[in-house]
């Protein structure tokens, strides 16, 4: 894993769903894995925040689309993770 320019910690797509099913054991790895990359695809589309920025991934397979900030109301990540694309 690695940091990005913005903060993130940089993570693939199998293990963030690792890591999120091991604190969420009730989902099934194939709806995590559906929301990951119906949000994937939005990225890669342009799809934006409605403030402009662009999606945060993971906030956005949960949340909606959405930046981090306006999923989370913090003005950066500290040790959050984004998907590596």
């Amino acid at each position: 894993m690695t940091r990005t320019k913005s903060g993130f910690t940089l993570i693939s797509k199998d293990a963030y769903a690792d890591r999120f099913l091991k604190a969420n054991p009730s989902e099934r790895r194939g709806d995590v894995v559906a929301r990951l990359d119906d949000a994937i695809a939005a990225h890669k589309a342009g799809k934006r925040c409605g403030c402009g920025e662009q999606i945060w991934i993971i906030g956005s397979a949960e949340a909606g689309y959405g930046c981090f900030t306006c999923i989370t109301g913090e003005a950066t990540p500290d040790t959050d993770y984004e998907i590596d694309v």
